[in-house]
């Protein structure tokens, strides 16, 4: 049953709200190019393949990877892709891999929001309502915990139907200009039967308060995956 379906026919789960978390530290490391550099280090024919089996892209980013190793990763409207470099017989190369999206299940949503008035944040949902919750580390409930509560709420909503096994992977870089600071981050969960990203940016005025940062058009999605 897909997640619309379960809303309509279950008010107990209408009724929910999901665990909303905290921001997060965000640290940055000068030394590692931003995504546009570190893409440009990839070979030409390794970009061009990626992009041709993600389709019409909806985030990306590249950069080391756990061995800090060359690594990519490429969401679009026909998969979820990567990519990243392996040794074999001592002489390096490239290996991809996709998850198929379902064709016409990908919903995408905008949200551009300023602060509240008060600075103070609101969960979705009723007084008492009962939390659904996600098992996610603690680096990946931080980086989720930047997103404004509606967009926690959507990312997080297709894997509460049951014990599944959930992967987050994120980017995020920081730009600090005379006047504010400027972050782009990207988040993306996905499962064996779904996926969910967000991509934005969100700046910060000199001299304001962490909780008067504003986002700038972020740009989310939810999909079904095809079995593997």
């Amino acid at each position: 049953m897909d997640i619309d379906a379960w809303r309509r026919e279950d008010p107990e789960f209408t009724r929910a709200v999901t665990q909303i978390h905290e921001p997060g530290a965000l640290p940055t490391d000068p030394e590692i190019p931003a995504r546009h550099a570190y893409w440009e280090l990839l070979p030409e024919d390794v970009r061009a393949r990626l992009l041709e089996k993600a389709g019409r892209c909806l985030t990306w980013w590249a950069g080391p990877d756990a061995d800090g190793r060359p690594a990519a990763l490429v969401v679009g409207d026909r998969g979820l892709c990567r990519v990243g470099q392996v040794l074999r017989d001592g002489v390096a190369e490239y290996r991809g891999q996709r998850t198929r999206v379902e064709p016409g299940s990908l919903h995408s949503r905008s949200f551009d929001g300023r602060p509240p008035a008060d600075g103070r944040a609101t969960a979705p949902g009723l007084p008492g309502a009962p939390v659904l919750r996600l098992e996610l580390d603690r680096e990946a409930q931080g980086v989720l915990g930047h997103f404004p509560l509606p967009v926690q709420d959507f990312l997080q909503r297709p894997f509460l139907t049951g014990e599944v096994r959930v992967t987050a992977d994120w980017y995020y870089d920081e730009t600090v200009e005379p006047d504010r600071t400027r972050w782009f981050v990207a988040l993306v969960l996905s499962a064996g039967h779904a996926l969910t990203l967000a991509e934005g940016t969100r700046t910060l005025d000199r001299g304001a308060r962490p909780d008067q940062a504003r986002w700038h058009g972020i740009q989310y999605h939810q999909a079904r995956l095809t079995p593997s």
